[in-house]
């Protein structure tokens, strides 16, 4: 009996600390929590669901044409030309970096305009997103940023020009700039609003960077996801910040499917929610909805048998151990 009740014991404390991590892995203070990652049934069966490092669970599917996503906006084409292998948004070629239960994480973009002493453009780019297709929108959690002590931008969202915005950098020295901080001596930003399907912005300067080119010879201006840019001074001289921010800052998209709400989507029977999940209406400015598994489950939504109920699972295990080590020890 001695050796029973240690066995159950031990047992016990085996699915208790299991099922503890699984509840602390299912928060995070920085970014949504993501379950539709988890479980068997990531993406259609018979259709790849990983390309390279990342994962991309059903509504994505790898392969243009494939029949492996919900629609060829949500294809995904694994460049295996790279290694590790890298992943495209098909239609729009946007690098995907992070694919979360409603968002989506691309590789950035930049405008630069580089001076001489003179004052004479010596490089200069342009920057535009979009139009994106349904069921892309950027994300208001992304941070209009310039980084320069002589520039000025004007952004513009939307086809129709429906949004306009402006930022203003300046500083006379480098000894003016707080690191870490974007309040417009040499890094501003801005906010966007919600539901932009395009992006774009114009950089100029105010005085073609002469009183400040020895220390400040470019300015750069870009989108951030919120939290992901800190500004330094030494930015302003570093001839790798556009490279490294690219690599390391991305900008972030919100997803959803349809152009529907869900009373509307219910309506049909390719609604795409299944068992065990809600229907979660869009809040991100452009109609549509996502689906979501219940407190507690865990799962693809989107794929039959939808999400399931680890947390009840492990709710009744331990019912079941705390019985059969009440029995054993009052016997």
């Amino acid at each position: 009996m001695l050796s029973n009740i240690i066995f159950y014991y031990l047992f016990f404390h085996f699915v208790s600390v299991e099922c503890a991590l699984a509840v602390s892995n299912q928060t995070s203070t920085k970014r949504p929590p993501t379950t539709f990652t988890k479980g068997p049934n990531i993406a259609k069966p018979g259709c790849q669901s990983k390309c390279g490092n990342l994962t991309f669970p059903y509504p994505f599917g790898i392969g243009l044409g494939s029949g492996c996503s919900l629609h060829p906006t949500f294809d995904i084409r694994c460049d295996n030309s790279f290694n590790p292998p890298k992943s495209f948004l098909e239609n729009i070629n946007f690098e995907v970096i992070d694919v979360t239960d409603s968002q989506m994480r691309i590789k950035n973009f930049m405008i630069s305009n580089c001076y001489n002493q003179r004052g004479n453009l010596t490089s200069q780019n342009t920057f535009r997103i979009g139009p994106l297709p349904l069921p892309f929108s950027l994300s208001d959690g992304n941070k209009f940023t310039i980084v320069g002590c002589d520039d000025i931008s004007l952004q513009f969202g939307n086809e129709k020009g429906n949004s306009t915005n402006g930022c203003i950098s300046v500083c006379s020295s480098r000894e003016q700039i707080l690191d870490g901080y974007c309040s417009g001596i040499g890094c501003c930003q801005s906010s966007i609003p919600k539901g932009l399907t395009s992006f774009s912005t114009s950089l100029g300067s105010i005085n073609n960077h002469i009183n400040v080119w020895s220390f400040n010879p470019c300015a750069f201006a870009f989108l951030a996801e919120q939290d992901t840019f800190t500004f330094h001074s030494s930015y302003l001289s570093d001839v790798t910040f556009k490279n490294k921010t690219i690599e390391n800052v991305p900008i972030l998209l919100n997803w959803v499917i349809r152009n529907e709400t869900c009373d509307e989507a219910r309506k049909f029977d390719d609604f795409a929610c299944h068992k065990n999940s809600n229907c979660m209406n869009s809040d991100t400015g452009v109609n549509g909805y996502n689906c979501r598994c219940f407190d507690g489950y865990e799962g693809n939504p989107y794929l039959n048998p939808g999400c399931t109920g680890y947390f009840f699972f492990c709710f009744y295990t331990t019912l079941t151990i705390l019985f059969h080590l009440s029995v054993l020890m009052f016997r």
